[in-house]
């Protein structure tokens, strides 16, 4: 009987296995086949946690605009005084002339005027700026104007967010809106943080 004996056992046969995988426990590549427990999942997207891209990661892209386009809040002061005396006019009127006396006919005298003035705060706060370049009267005549935050035109939803927290921003006299803005970097309201706006130059143009 030979003395030699072979380098490794025949398989299915106690001893060491050779593997395709030298060094690697039973022949596993290293980091584990994909969906192995230990696996590396490895995605397109390099550096990001299980190769999300961006978007799906929870990370937004940095905002074009510039942060000194922003610096308005002089006269986003005096534009702000100049269109909430205009958005109130009418509104002002309806429930002067409609809301008068008491019973059925004073409520609804009261439920007409408020549903005029809702639809002219509708109006003149998204309506309005949505048509004419993200301008409100007052914004026009101070050189101003309304984008969203990625640098395209505010839509509709988010012109109709920023409208409705003015319930917030004109808190305390205004206060709650002009303490925000000082104390943002990129000068926004709470309305502008909730809908992803900026309040910027009219002649400014963002880079794409």
């Amino acid at each position: 009987m030979s003395s030699d004996t072979p380098e490794s056992n025949a398989p299915g046969q106690p001893g060491t296995q050779q593997t395709p995988y030298p060094g690697q426990q039973g022949g596993m590549p290293q980091g584990g086949y994909q969906g192995q427990p230990g696996a590396m999942q490895q995605g397109p997207y390099q550096g990001q946690r299980g190769g999300m891209p961006p978007q799906w990661s929870g990370q937004r892209p940095p905002s074009p605009v510039s942060e000194e386009a922003t610096r308005v809040t002089g006269r986003r002061v005096i534009q702000y005084i100049v269109d909430y005396i205009l958005a109130g006019i009418i509104p002002g009127l309806a429930y002067w002339l409609l809301d008068r006396g008491n019973g059925f006919l004073g409520g609804l005298g009261w439920l007409l005027a408020t549903a005029i003035a809702l639809a002219v705060y509708y109006w003149y706060w998204v309506e309005r700026p949505r048509s004419n370049g993200g301008q409100t009267f007052g914004m026009q005549l101070f050189g101003l104007r309304i984008i969203s935050k990625d640098g395209g035109p505010a839509s509709v939803a988010q012109l109709l967010i920023r409208g409705i927290l003015l319930i917030v921003d004109t808190l305390f006299f205004g206060l709650v809106g002009f303490l925000t803005i000082i104390c943002s970097r990129n000068r926004q309201r709470v309305g502008d943080h909730v809908a992803g706006t900026l309040v910027i130059d009219k002649d400014y143009a963002p880079a794409r």
